[in-house]
């Protein structure tokens, strides 16, 4: 059987530092409940930097997958609103973490 792919959201802009380290974190204890991980963080980013283009291929990323994982602090963030957003929509599964 396949594993659910599922992607990590929260807030990035303004805290890319932090950031990185707690979509990793989010990513190791996600694996270990047997999902397969998909972080932003880690996407393909070869484009000009701007909001909307992160967005473009966070969203895209985001409709292949089966799950979506909240980050704590996802209401502090547009863009994970968003994300938010769409995947209730959807119908994606939806995750908060504790």
């Amino acid at each position: 059987m396949e594993k659910e792919k599922v992607y990590i959201c929260g807030k990035v802009t303004g805290m890319e530092v932090k950031a990185k380290s707690l979509f990793y974190l989010a990513e190791i204890y996600l694996e270990k409940q047997g999902y397969d991980t998909v972080n932003p963080m880690t996407l393909d980013h070869n484009h000009d930097k701007s909001w909307s283009s992160y967005m473009r291929v966070c969203l895209k990323t985001l409709c292949d997958c089966e799950v979506i994982f909240m980050l704590k602090n996802w209401k502090l963030s547009k863009g994970a609103r968003l994300e938010h957003r769409i995947a209730k929509e959807l119908g994606i599964e939806i995750i908060y973490q504790k």
